[in-house]
């Protein structure tokens, strides 16, 4: 609470049975952060109540009295009189079995006759449960209220060796936490070993300390069985590698490769090293025709039983590699995948990726996510070799599993491989397509389709005979201030088919409003549909201050934004902020990573005012100007009347000021009421004129 009444102000107010309080603007408590004091209880189980002399004592302290609840209610427990001293010790009064509340009540004046409560506190009662597998639970209270605390305040365990005496006990820290945790659970790094406990609460004025715990703590349980992260082909050089997680337990020592062979598990190797947490299989170079299962357990450094043994865990779930097959028909261009599930992931696995990479394409591309254990893939360019592999990935877990890698060559007569529109972009008022193709393979004419109903229906606005890739289309006949527009584009191969319809590519449209408080809200329309989708929107802005396109945001997926400019508030800033979007292409198959660009969108903001309605020439700020931002400063004038109507002042920039003087004559006007009118315009033209009264104060 920390704040009270003087005796002198004739009130008093009952708080319950716990404390009385006075209050007065003058309290011992009113400078400190609360609490105003500490308790710590020492080795042997006494408290001490430690207080900040700098912001509870007074000059005309009598003395401090000091009460404590240790289960009986409030009784004064002693007292302290010299202004000095910041501590008082609790004597013969054991803490170590609850906790136990306190408060201080300062008295002051020569008789002591006026006094102060302080707030009341607790001790920390600290609690240890040994779980007697090298971990024990410690638990403990707050001691004040959690949000009465500086916000760098933090809880600190720490423990120790017993020592004789225990006041000689040399304390080192285990861990820092946050001020709203009440238990955590640490592990001891030997097998066996008595240690004590305590926790700290490390705060402003000083520090609160709990009572002391502890015990014998022994390891004699195995550690859980390690979890394996995953089975994975290594495609350099064909061995499977297997990787896990590192043992919550401390002292594990080594780790013991299983594998699943001839009908039976059999331990492969032990890998030594708690951190060495993966094994390359290398006792065959190639797995094409495998399907192969793993599993680890944990080996701890203690012993237990007769004779003794390392503590050792049991396997873990197994896990196993990915096999894939292929079949390619060659007349119809398909080819069919198949593998087997991965298996024992928590939660599954999420999907299987399945890349690919030709004689064209020289490195992995996605081809497609599914769920399925079967997929088939029709090829869009023969007489070339194409090689796959699939990636399992977590649903969990950011890892992935990959399967060996199946090659062939795809004899099959030549099909257009790409049609792709990499790119609708916006310049001004015409919109640009750009298309992806294949040269070289017989292709007569390229057909450019436009769609004013997303993509409900198309209309063919136009056709390129015997075109060359990649090939760019500029679209006049659009209006890209006022809509969006979605393009598709197909070939007309050597047999006059039509085949390798493209993707769809859209025109971003930007537009927003300016709302209150110096926001804009921004909108606009995806872009869609590149083959692996927007990797980001990227938000870039200009005004009369920054004149070319700097960055504003980007987001992978934000459809709109509020542009809360307030920062911009300079001087000269005139309000208009001008917007573009553009759309990051996630990089495709091909190889494309795309850039579009939306229309420009300008929003204008109404002018910020505030008019001060009074000069003190004696203050603080001895002048007076109007704030005003946003608008045209080249027409801007300010205009002081007697009121008498005479002009008094004359103000035509906007770093002028009027310090009170009459114009021309330079002399202090007098004291009284002056009007002022306001007249400039903001940077669309839009004029503004305000009137009103300044009182001049001398």
């Amino acid at each position: 609470m920390n704040k009270f009444l003087n005796s002198s102000n004739n009130f008093t107010i009952f708080f319950s049975l716990v404390y009385l309080s006075f209050f007065s603007n003058n309290s011992f408590y009113s400078q400190c952060n609360s609490p105003c004091f500490c308790l710590q209880v020492d080795e042997i189980g006494e408290v001490y109540i430690v207080w900040d002399t700098l912001n509870i004592t007074n000059v005309n302290l009598f003395e401090h009295q000091f009460y404590a609840d240790t289960g009986g209610g409030f009784v004064l427990i002693g007292s302290e009189s010299n202004p000095s001293v910041n501590s008082f010790n609790f004597q013969n009064y054991f803490a170590g079995n609850n906790a136990s509340s306190y408060f201080i009540k300062s008295l002051y004046g020569s008789s002591g006759s006026n006094f102060y409560f302080s707030d009341t506190i607790s001790t920390i009662f600290f609690d240890l449960v040994n779980l007697f597998d090298g971990r024990v639970a410690l638990s403990w209270n707050h001691p004040v209220s959690v949000n009465s605390l500086p916000s760098n305040s933090q809880y600190i365990v720490e423990s120790s060796s017993p020592s004789n005496p225990p006041t000689s006990a040399i304390w080192n820290q285990v861990v820092s936490l946050p001020v709203d945790s009440l238990s955590y659970i640490d592990n001891i790094s030997v097998c066996s070993s008595w240690l004590n406990y305590r926790v700290r609460l490390s705060s402003s004025p000083c520090d609160f300390v709990s009572n002391l715990d502890g015990g014998f703590i022994e390891d004699q349980q195995a550690p859980d069985a390690p979890i394996i992260n995953l089975v994975s082909q290594d495609t350099s050089n064909n061995h499977l590698y297997i990787d896990w997680n590192p043992s919550i337990a401390q002292d594990v020592m080594a780790y013991i490769v299983f594998k699943f062979s001839n009908g039976s598990w059999n331990p492969l190797d032990t890998i030594f090293g708690i951190q060495n947490t993966s094994f390359y299989d290398t006792t065959t170079t190639t797995f094409q025709n495998d399907i192969v299962k793993y599993s680890i357990a944990a080996m701890d450094s203690c012993s237990s039983g007769n004779p003794p043994q390392f503590n050792t865990s049991s396997a873990g779930d197994e896990h196993n590699n990915i096999l894939l097959n292929q079949q390619y028909e060659q007349c119809t261009g398909e080819v069919l995948l198949s593998f087997n599930e991965y298996i024992n992931w928590p939660f599954g696995v999420s999907s299987y990726k399945i890349y690919y990479k030709n004689d064209i394409n020289l490195n992995w591309q996605l081809l497609d996510s599914t769920n399925s254990l079967n997929y088939s893939y029709i090829i869009q360019q023969g007489n070339i070799n194409y090689s796959f592999i699939v990636v399992a990935e977590s649903d969990s877990l950011s890892i992935n599993s990959l399967s060996n890698i199946v090659e062939f060559y795809a004899n099959q007569p030549p099909i257009p491989q790409s049609s792709y529109i990499s790119q609708v972009q916006v310049h001004s008022d015409t919109i640009f397509v750009k298309y992806i193709g294949d040269n070289g393979i017989g292709i007569k004419s390229l057909n450019i389709y436009r769609s004013l109903d997303n993509g409900i229906s198309f209309e063919l606005i136009d056709f390129e005979p015997n075109p060359v890739f990649p090939y760019t289309y500029y679209d006049l006949d659009v209006y890209p201030s006022e809509r969006s527009y979605l393009y598709q584009m197909s070939v007309i191969d050597s047999c006059l088919n039509e085949v390798a319809f493209s993707n769809f590519g859209q025109s971003i449209f930007l537009d927003g409003s300016s709302e209150d408080y110096l926001i804009n809200n921004l909108v606009w329309s995806p872009y869609q549909n590149w083959e692996n989708g927007v990797e980001r929107y990227e938000l870039s802005t200009f005004n009369n201050l920054n004149p070319t396109f700097q960055l504003l945001i980007d987001s992978d997926t934000a459809l709109n934004y509020l542009h809360d400019f307030t920062n911009f508030l300079e001087p000269l800033f005139d309000g208009n902020i001008c917007y573009q979007i553009s759309a990051i292409e996630n990089l495709s198959s091909l190889g494309s990573s795309g850039i579009s660009t939306s229309n420009i969108k300008c929003l204008q903001s109404e002018p910020i005012i505030f008019i001060p309605n009074a000069l003190d020439l004696n203050g603080a700020v001895n002048y007076w100007k109007p704030i005003i931002k946003m608008i045209d400063f080249s027409d801007y004038k300010v205009s002081i009347y007697s009121r008498q109507g005479e002009l008094i002042a004359l103000l035509d920039n906007i770093d002028q000021v009027w310090d009170g003087r009459i114009m021309n004559t330079g002399s202090i006007a007098s004291m009284g009421v002056y009007v002022y009118q306001v007249e400039f315009k903001n940077p669309t033209g839009k004029y503004f004129h305000k009137k009103g009264q300044i009182t001049l104060i001398r």
